[in-house]
């Protein structure tokens, strides 16, 4: 198995410790734990340094390996592995369902008892043509059609309202000028470099501080993108921040410590036969942990609709 991540996990704990010892890097990941964190103040007592790794299948030619924060999910449908990453991190390796394309749609491969699941709100652009309402005579009424675009949701997010910062990773079907061209108008002040991160090409748009927008959680401070080889995808990563993040240094710069170890994890390796074993050895013991709850649920009468996967109705 990787063990890269583990040591970048490392390297960001203990460079976290040296930023600020009050720093806690053990967070619980339940419900209550993720709405926590979007309480102002949510950083005054700890930020997250623990992440699980998503792997999956990528039309059916590459695997993308991806960490990203224990304290909050992303859309994907994933397994549990229960494969940790070792001693200094309570994640674990989440086994994404492949990723594939049909009919002009993105979806995910599931056994045929269950059916594919539709990513396409996720990762495709999609023209809905809308009505706009507007107050006419004392109430609401439709006073035309406009076209909008929906879809592109965010695949990973996660907010910090105290610090005003916010992490966000998008998988879409998009190319690279398009992206480019749609966050120079939305960023005007950013300015556009590139960097290379572990082989692979990223497109930066970046703020100085003093363009940071100065209120809402969030705004635009780093955002990074890169393509996923020739398939007509890409991957972005973005660090949000403001004015008001500035006003607390030691988060502020843990953020970016972050946010660099996520760039780092991002990985799209052409399938091999090792790759494949690799993601067969994740399968197994994702369908083992499945089977077990599905025995334990169907022993109260309530097997959730997956578990007619192994005979449970």
């Amino acid at each position: 198995m990787n063990t890269k991540l583990l040591v970048g996990v490392g390297g960001l704990i203990a460079a976290l410790t040296l930023i600020s010892c009050g720093f806690v890097t053990q967070q619980r990941t339940d419900k209550a734990q993720e709405e926590r964190l979007l309480k102002p103040g949510a950083l005054d007592t700890g930020i997250a340094t623990n992440f699980n790794e998503y792997r999956f299948k990528f039309m059916d030619r590459y695997r993308i390996s991806h960490a990203w924060p224990v304290t909050s999910s992303c859309g994907y449908r994933s397994q549990d592995t229960k494969y940790k990453m070792g001693d200094v991190t309570y994640g674990e390796v989440k086994l994404v369902r492949d990723i594939y394309e049909e009919d002009g749609k993105t979806w995910q491969r599931f056994p045929s008892e269950v059916g594919p699941y539709n990513l396409s709100s996720y990762v495709r652009s999609k023209i809905v043509h809308q009505p706009i309402f507007e107050n006419v005579n004392g109430g609401r009424a439709i006073v035309r059609y406009e076209d909008q675009e929906q879809g592109l949701q965010a695949m990973c997010f996660q907010a910090w309202v105290g610090t005003s910062h916010t992490l966000i990773l998008r998988l879409h079907k998009r190319d690279m000028e398009t992206w480019k061209t749609l966050w120079s108008r939305y960023n005007p002040s950013g300015k556009w470099t590139q960097q290379q991160i572990n082989g692979a090409f990223w497109a930066t748009l970046e703020n100085d501080e003093k363009d940071m927008q100065r209120t809402g959680t969030g705004g635009w401070f780093k955002s990074y993108l890169t393509p996923i080889a020739d398939t007509g995808y890409s991957i972005s990563i973005q660090l949000g921040a403001n004015q008001d993040s500035l006003q607390n240094p030691q988060a502020h710069a843990a953020m970016q410590l972050l946010f660099r170890q996520l760039l780092e994890s991002v990985k799209v390796e052409p399938l091999t036969p090792s790759i494949e074993a690799e993601l067969a050895e994740l399968k197994a013991k994702a369908q083992d942990i499945q089977r077990q709850e599905c025995v334990e649920s169907s022993k109260k009468g309530k097997p959730g609709p997956w578990c007619k996967i192994y005979g449970f109705q």
